[in-house]
């Protein structure tokens, strides 16, 4: 048997016409096969590439004498006729393994003539070819059933392995289905196929190709098809590759950057969320994973259920959707290339556009003067279009399509100033590729999905390093967004996260983009045929599910803090002013500036009383809490039980003393000027006033905000 096998595995050049194409992962898993262009799927091997069980298994069960015969078995076929005739049907064919090679080749109705004509035509083939060769096109060739031809893919259809992996028990498996492919179907477990797989054992034995403890172990063994239906890991991401090898006439085996571990556990959390959000009329939703470092796509979720007739095979991470407040940072990274720093004041008051357009914040409130980095975390609609206005619309556009926003193809006139609110409509690919650019310093490149394929396109620089910083800086800020997020919102992480939310008009999509310096998760919530969705907004809806793949991609791919690049200065500013702080500012925060661009004036907005220096010695101030103080309600402990204690400077000398929160008077205990004020939700303006003779003196202002359980 030994010159037998050595024969056998003498490797002849695989074909490569009419392949299949195999999308696998980056770690060899399958995701998905594609047919070729006949329907069938096929991948061609050769004889080195396929299990000895396999070959030995089908000489066995087609045609013991393969190895002698010149083409034509004349025993075999005097066999066939004697056995034909004492049954008075055909039970048997006695055509060798060439002659239905041969028949394949050129499929004939089954006549006399015929049986004669591929007779001859195997004497010529094996002249032409030697036994390895006709074996090796014979076992690519054959079908199998289920649209499988040739040993390879009906190996990795049945039992998900290639063919050099099968068992002996396998092996007979599979060589009994060529007989009878269209009746002997092993997802279904035929009695009839087991039983036949059996005598193709019980003939290796007989013939000299097993042992006898081989042929009883492989009798032993329970052979099971894999399930046809299971369910694929990655079916738009496939498609997408399959669309992309169509074009790029790529066929065989293409190995992708995709994790596959990954992608399940990301399309868990997606389900999962989902669920939760049905009574909300949220149907889908999509999500993309991205290595910031190689453009690599790790995870690629384009729809809840592929298998859902009506949407599921809508890629959401491709569609087209309308972005809402996710391309504020792109304008406001515009502006801080400019001149710009996150000190700066903008105003938040009812303002109407030359266009016409009159934006209106998410909250229906306006917040008055706030500093930009307070406009952009808490994401206020009104400062991000005066910003845009100051820019001009058409460079606003000319920088979203350098950071890789292809589909915002019309004209700025088009969009006009919303373009800042994102009413062009924008992919979930594009939206997490030009996030990732902010992590990598304000350098956009291409997303690339084949491993070893480089990105189509060279990376370029779409903002300055120091002004993508500062935009990291301002998104993974947890406190300046508290006041319209609260303080333990979804992006309350316990490392360092840059994340922005986006809601279209009438609740129609929602999204939210996170990223570190490693990682970059795109989220888009929503439905595909445009219905709006119960009021979920992009924190409420989009925020969990990146949540949870933020801590799914710590975990698998580690988080780095963001690398400050060169240029970059810090220096305290007046939280109201945004200026330096001055001498009667009762507290001054830490800002973060490009070199050059720190404030050079002091805050002009609090000053000495008017009238005498004595009041700049004895004027009162607000000791606690301080400006910017963030609370949280319990929701363990009564309501009536959870208040906070008022402490003023400067109150000594006064003989009366009164406390302002939100424009109501609240009276103070004794001298101490100490109140006692019940917390409620939302953002809160206190201050302290001392009456002294006739003259009011009031304390400057303090900003607070207390969250809700």
């Amino acid at each position: 048997m030994s010159a037998l096998l050595a024969l056998l595995l003498l490797s002849c050049g695989a074909h490569a016409e009419n392949s299949s194409l195999r999308v696998l992962d980056r770690n060899g898993v399958v995701l998905q096969e594609f047919s070729g262009p006949d329907g069938e799927t096929r991948y061609p091997v050769s004889l080195g590439q396929v299990s000895p069980w396999a070959i030995l298994a089908t000489v066995a069960a087609e045609d013991r004498r393969f190895f002698s015969h010149p083409g034509v078995d004349w025993r075999s076929l005097a066999r066939a006729a004697w056995q034909n005739a004492r049954s008075g049907r055909v039970v048997s064919g006695g055509s060798t393994l060439t002659q239905q090679l041969v028949r394949n080749r050129n499929p004939r109705p089954r006549t006399v003539w015929t049986k004669l004509r591929e007779a001859a035509s195997a004497l010529l083939l094996e002249r032409e070819k030697s036994k390895p060769e006709i074996l090796e096109e014979y076992l690519n060739a054959i079908p199998y059933g289920n649209r499988a031809r040739g040993i390879e893919a009906a190996s990795r259809l049945y039992f998900d392995k290639p063919a050099a992996e099968l068992s002996i028990a396998e092996a007979a498996y599979l060589a009994a289905i060529p007989r009878a492919p269209g009746s002997r179907n092993p997802f279904h477990n035929d009695i009839r196929l087991i039983k036949e797989a059996h005598a193709v054992l019980d003939r290796m034995l007989r013939f000299g190709f097993l042992t006898p403890e081989l042929h009883a172990l492989a009798r032993a063994e329970e052979v099971r098809a894999a399930p046809p239906e299971r369910r694929l890991p990655a079916p738009h991401f496939a498609e997408f590759v399959r669309r992309w090898a169509a074009g790029a006439g790529a066929t065989g085996e293409v190995r992708t950057t995709l994790d596959a571990s990954l992608q399940r556990e990301a399309a868990s959390i997606l389900r999962a969320h989902l669920a939760a959000l049905r009574p909300n009329r949220v149907r889908n939703g999509a999500l993309i994973l991205l290595d910031n470092r190689s453009g690599e796509v790790l995870a690629w979720v384009g729809s809840q259920d592929f298998a859902d007739a009506e949407h599921g095979q809508v890629d959401g991470v491709v569609a087209l959707r309308q972005p809402g407040s996710a391309l504020k940072p792109f304008v406001y990274g515009l502006a801080v290339a400019r001149g710009r720093t996150p000190a700066d004041i903008l105003l938040d008051e009812p303002f109407t556009a030359p266009d016409r357009f009159s934006p209106r914040n998410y909250d229906e409130k306006y917040h008055g003067p706030v500093r930009l980095r307070e406009a952009l975390a808490c994401s206020y609609n009104v400062p991000a279009v005066r910003v845009a206005e100051e820019l001009g619309a058409g460079d606003v556009l000319h920088l979203l399509r350098e950071a890789g926003f292809d589909s915002l193809n019309l004209p700025a006139e088009h969009y006009g100033l919303g373009l800042a609110l994102g009413n062009g409509e924008v992919r979930l690919l594009e939206l997490a590729r030009a996030y990732s650019a902010l992590a990598r310093g304000g350098v956009w490149k291409p997303e690339t999905f084949v491993l070893g394929r480089p990105s189509p396109g060279a990376p370029r620089r779409v903002l300055p390093a120091t002004a993508a910083y500062l935009i990291t800086h301002i998104l993974s800020d947890n406190a300046a967004r508290a006041p319209a997020f609260g303080a333990h919102s979804a992006f309350n992480l316990p490392f360092p996260l840059a994340a922005k939310t986006g809601t279209s008009k009438d609740y129609r999509d929602n999204w939210a983009v996170g990223y570190t310096s490693d990682w970059t998760v795109g989220v888009w919530v929503g439905n595909f045929d445009g219905s709006p969705m119960a009021k979920v907004s992009g924190i409420t809806g989009a925020g969990p599910i990146l949540r949870d793949m933020a801590y799914l991609a710590a975990k698998r791919l580690g988080v780095r803090e963001f690398r400050e690049p060169a240029g970059i200065r810090r220096a305290e500013v007046c939280p109201l002013s945004g200026k330096l702080p001055g001498p009667w500012c009762p507290t001054a925060i830490s800002e973060v500036f490009v070199a050059g661009k720190i404030p050079r004036a002091f805050c002009g907005f609090h000053h000495a009383p008017a009238g005498a220096a004595a009041v700049a010695a004895t004027g009162p101030s607000v000791k606690f809490p301080v400006q910017g103080d963030i609370f949280k309600l319990d929701p363990a402990y009564p309501r009536a039980a959870q208040v906070l204690r008022l402490k003023a400077d400067g109150v000594e000398r006064a003989e009366k003393v009164r406390w302002i929160v939100d424009e109501r008077p609240l009276e103070a205990d004794g001298k101490k000027g100490e109140a006692w004020w019940p917390l409620a939700p939302g953002e809160h303006r206190l201050a302290v006033s001392t009456l002294r003779g006739a003259r009011w003196l009031s304390s400057p202002p303090v900003k607070i905000f207390v969250a809700a359980p």
